[in-house]
């Protein structure tokens, strides 16, 4: 799948509307779009590497300040660029983190730790006590197909459910409620098909241990 009119033919060709009496392009536009989204909610398909940078006595990195700004649905990784060194920091649920890294309010050291509140601010604890680049493996939105911008930024074979949504989106406008789920149901097996079929199988290391 590599372009806005691959998913519409496929959507026509599922919904038995070939020659588009039913439904529209821009109105099968807009639930195609409607499943990217879902399906990179679902999976974290879509990943991107930004860079930033945090400052000195700046506990909170917003998402919005980041390259993809809002569109960072969540944080896999957090480094933290010390000197010619690149820190891993390490990830803390916020009721863990909350309690142990921001017990005293004053207190500024390099950051050992981060935690997401909500989907828009990163903690960073210690607060920094100075500034440091950051690089960070985030999961993001995609942008919105158009006719002028048709071309797929989800990767195969992530593609392959985007259709059912977008059926099940229709179908249920149409208040084929039946339909609709059925197609829902698919879209999440096929969900289940492309996540076993991406399973890594790599050797973590070629050498014997022990």
């Amino acid at each position: 799948m590599a372009a806005l009119s691959d998913y519409i033919t496929e959507c026509r060709r599922m919904l038995h509307d070939a020659n588009g009496n039913f439904y529209t392009d821009a109105e099968l536009t807009d639930y195609i779009n409607q499943g990217r989204a879902r399906l990179v909610r679902d999976t974290g398909c879509l990943r991107t590497y930004q860079t930033s940078s945090v400052a000195f006595n700046q506990e909170v990195l917003l998402t919005s300040s980041l390259p993809s700004g809002t569109s960072t649905l969540d944080v896999l990784t957090f480094n933290l660029i010390w000197g010619n060194t690149r820190i891993a920091l390490q990830y803390l649920p916020w009721t863990d983190f909350n309690a142990r890294l921001r017990y005293y309010q004053n207190y500024t050291g390099r950051p050992i730790a981060y935690s997401m509140y909500g989907q828009t601010s990163i903690y960073l604890g210690p607060i920094p006590d100075q500034a440091y680049s950051v690089e960070l493996d985030t999961v993001i939105l995609p942008t919105a197909l158009t006719p002028n911008s048709p071309t797929e930024v989800i990767p195969d074979p992530y593609t392959t459910p985007v259709a059912f949504y977008a059926c099940h989106k229709a179908k249920y406008k149409e208040q084929a409620y039946g339909e609709s789920e059925i197609f829902k149901q698919e879209y999440t097996n096929q969900v289940r098909a492309v996540l076993a079929s991406v399973f890594t199988r790599r050797i973590t290391t070629p050498y014997l241990v022990g």
